[in-house]
């Protein structure tokens, strides 16, 4: 940690230093070409990356010593760029406490019957969890939803163990839209048994959320391909999930009663999400806002009986790089007109609980925001790539991205795949919220590199140092310099949030 963090401190010091005599505005001097600038950039991001990635930082658990490596980590980089803490509360100055119910699977169980008939299932084959302490569901008929959720009626779910496919990028929207909808449990079906199994590695080391939603009594479980051709049979399943393709599907009960019984044991844990901002000249009470969550996935694996660190080197300390650039550069050119909010949010890999818990208990008025950009999985994309822009077509800033992506020589593509990631990251928490917000990104550009990074590392120890491609990231870092002038000086972008 200590080099090379005296590296990425010691730069913006001896600009700091130097501002004193000379200014210190631009960021390299004028006969410095963009390639040995972006070489720069670069290099500036490999090194955040390399420490916050490192197995010094354990992984960056919510709740761990890694936690506390990363925070402080990131306010000495951010207070050497020239950020200030922006908790708006003096108890807590740079760190907002985010309380959070940790609850631990302590059991589980689940028996089927058709027809009065013992189905065989293998016992590893469904892992189940309950946000209570204790969970039982008896003689619950299973009902086939396919992709299906928000959209079905409490009357057709009451009672029901929802049968989902989890194979689909909106499976977390699905599953809370059929819990919210009263289905007493659902399961997702995971056909591949080694994704499966690491989620069910995932899911033993318990699942948090935000302690002012309470507890929760529903079960929510998942079982493995292998495990629902047994109990639905494979030719029935085949089946029944291309019939769930059609746009007419309608959910089939499956003829089958479940007992289901969930036990856990909750933890109370405090963990934080660190805000800062860099203030603007005090002529407007708006602000932009940037936003990367920091957590992931501690120790997520074993050599042998050695354990595995989970260091998230794409997933996020990549967008934690990307943001601490960007608040680097802009700190050493000239005040903007609003102020520039930086947020680490923690607990994003949980559900975007960190995200939530801003929303819910923002340092400003939430209208006050007139735009913001989330970071996230920014590291797989080499120099020359396009940008994606998650969130297209959802915001009243759209326009005025796109102009300055098309200044800076940038094309966008990919807008389908990229939109597939909209509420799977931190930016839709704000969007639920109305703050116009967009993650505009060289990763979600390419599908076939995210495509690859999500088979092969996502949530993975592989996700590593060695994994990491930053030629795209430092190319968004001028993007996001320029996004962030924009939005913040009311030369460019005078409109003002509705109060």
């Amino acid at each position: 940690m200590g080099a090379a963090f005296r590296r990425v401190a010691g730069r913006a010091i001896g600009c700091a230093a130097l501002a004193a005599l000379s200014g210190c505005v631009s960021i390299s001097p004028p006969s410095v070409s963009r390639t040995a600038e972006l070489d720069r950039i670069e290099a500036d991001l490999l090194a955040h990356v390399e420490i916050l990635a490192g197995d010094e930082f354990e992984g960056r658990m919510p709740g761990t010593a890694g936690e506390g490596k990363t925070l402080s980590y990131l306010a000495g980089v951010w207070e050497q760029a020239g950020l200030i803490s922006a908790t708006n509360d003096p108890a807590n100055p740079w760190f907002a406490p985010v309380e959070l119910i940790k609850r631990v699977p302590q059991s589980s169980a689940a028996r089927f019957r058709k027809n009065g008939r013992v189905m065989a299932v293998p016992d590893d084959g469904v892992q189940l969890f309950t946000g209570g302490r204790r969970s039982l569901i008896e003689s619950a008929p299973l009902l086939f939803v396919g992709k299906l959720g928000p959209t079905l009626d409490r009357s057709e779910l009451t009672g029901r163990v929802a049968v989902m496919l989890w194979d689909h990028p909106d499976r977390t929207a699905q599953k809370e839209g059929l819990l919210n909808n009263g289905a007493a449990a659902v399961l997702g079906i995971i056909p591949d048994d080694s994704t499966f199994a690491v989620a069910a590695q995932q899911l033993e080391k318990g699942s948090y959320h935000l302690a002012s939603d309470g507890d929760g009594t529903a079960i929510d479980g998942i079982i493995s391909g292998s495990a629902a051709n047994a109990l639905i049979g494979a030719d029935a399943l085949s089946r029944l999930t291309k019939q769930s393709a059609d746009s007419a599907f309608t959910p089939i009960d499956l003829g089958i009663q479940a007992r289901l019984e969930a036990r856990s044991v909750p933890a109370e844990i405090t963990t934080h999400n660190i805000i800062a901002k860099l203030p603007g000249n005090g002529t407007e009470d708006e602000a932009v806002l940037l936003m990367a969550h920091w957590d992931h996935f501690g120790v997520c694996g074993s050599d042998g009986e050695a354990p595995v660190i989970c260091g998230g080197a794409v997933d996020n300390a990549s967008g934690l790089a990307v943001i601490s650039e960007v608040a680097d550069l802009l700190g050493k050119g000239p005040a903007l007109d609003r102020d520039v909010i930086f947020v680490a949010t923690t607990a994003e890999e949980w559900g975007l609980l960190g995200a939530q818990a801003f929303t819910r208990n923002p340092p400003v008025p939430l209208s006050s925001i007139v735009a913001a950009f989330n970071m996230d999985t920014i590291g797989i994309a080499p120099r020359g790539s396009d940008v994606a822009i998650v969130g297209q077509g959802m915001t009243s800033i759209d326009g005025d991205a796109m102009t300055i992506v098309e200044r800076a020589g940038r094309r966008v593509s990919a807008k389908e795949f990229a939109n597939q990631f909209v509420k799977r990251q931190d930016g839709w928490a704000l969007l639920q919220n109305d703050v116009p917000t967009l993650m505009i990104s060289s990763a979600f550009a390419r599908p076939d590199l995210m495509q690859d990074y999500t088979r092969n590392r996502y949530h993975k120890p592989a996700d590593n140092i060695a994994s990491v491609e930053l030629g795209g990231a430092s190319e968004d870092v001028l993007l996001h310099v320029d996004l962030v002038r924009h939005f913040a000086n009311t030369a460019s972008y005078p409109v003002r949030a509705v109060k």
